[in-house]
């Protein structure tokens, strides 16, 4: 009777371990991330000291993150005030960048795919952004023309921005972040 009660124990373990396992590789289940505004980030993501779930949703993703020396990545899925991003809303993201020399910022689901526009364009580079003097940076976010820098949606639904910064020196130091280097996400509109 004892072998038995000592089977189901180690067989209801493995079901509990593995299911729970299976969880948090296919839902994304962050443990080391921090947040700062709209912006999250897993400053231990590029580096030796990745935790065994990270690297485990990266195997299953397939994603490939920037080495601690390369870069860093950081998310926004939501804005300013904590609502989730919605592709029907117009968006602004401003303010300062960290240093960096080359940076990128890619619209996405939140899965993390690609996001497919009606133009065809889901990014902007540091290389092609239009700069105006005495004025921080400046990106339009949403499904109608505007003037300057402007990244189209989605017809609809949620997406999250992706900003990478490459050979930056945030990448040995990510812990450090703090609101006034990160740009920030306002909702400027949303129809009913």
């Amino acid at each position: 009777m004892r072998l038995i009660s000592f089977i189901a124990a180690v067989l209801a373990g493995l079901v509990a371990g593995l299911g729970l396992t299976a969880l948090v590789a296919r839902d994304g289940i962050v443990f080391d991330h921090r947040q700062i505004g709209a912006w999250t980030f897993a400053p231990r993501v590029g580096s030796e000291l990745i935790d065994p779930y990270a690297r485990l949703r990266m195997l299953v993703s397939g994603e490939l993150p920037l080495a601690n020396g390369e870069g860093f990545s950081l998310l926004a899925g939501i804005d300013e005030t904590g609502q989730k991003l919605d592709a029907r809303c117009t968006y602004r993201m401003s303010g300062p960048l960290p240093a960096a020399r080359f940076w990128t910022l890619t619209l996405t689901t939140p899965d993390g795919r690609l996001i497919e526009t009606p133009l065809r364009r889901s990014s902007f580079t540091s290389a092609e952004i239009l700069r105006f003097a005495g004025e921080p940076l400046a990106i339009e976010i949403g499904a109608r023309p505007m003037a300057g820098n402007w990244l189209p949606t989605p017809p609809g639904g949620a997406f999250v921005l992706v900003l990478r910064l490459y050979e930056t020196p945030l990448s040995a130091t990510a812990t450090l972040l703090d609101a006034t280097i990160l740009p920030r996400v306002e909702r400027l509109d949303c129809p009913a």
